[in-house]
């Protein structure tokens, strides 16, 4: 049976920032960091979208990750019309 790694996101809150794992990598957020406040409510929401564009923000595909979003939710948009 061949082993297939699985992504999927894991935070770890200190009190110097937050981070980010994601599969094989992990990215910090300091607390100093603009992103800090915004990660803080979305952990407060449940909401783990902002932390996926941080990371493709981060990865320097922040651009096209946000246009295939865009055209996802115009597609999921168009459906429910």
């Amino acid at each position: 049976m061949e082993y297939e790694s699985h992504r999927r996101l894991a935070l770890f809150r200190s009190d110097s920032g937050i981070t980010l794992s994601f599969g094989p990598r992990t990215y910090f957020i300091e607390s100093s960091d603009p992103f800090h406040n915004i990660a803080l409510k979305a952990i407060g929401k449940n909401d783990y979208i902002p932390f996926y564009i941080e990371i493709a923000k981060r990865e320097g595909i922040g651009s096209e990750f946000r246009d295939r979003l865009i055209e996802e939710i115009e597609n999921i948009t168009s459906r429910e019309i």
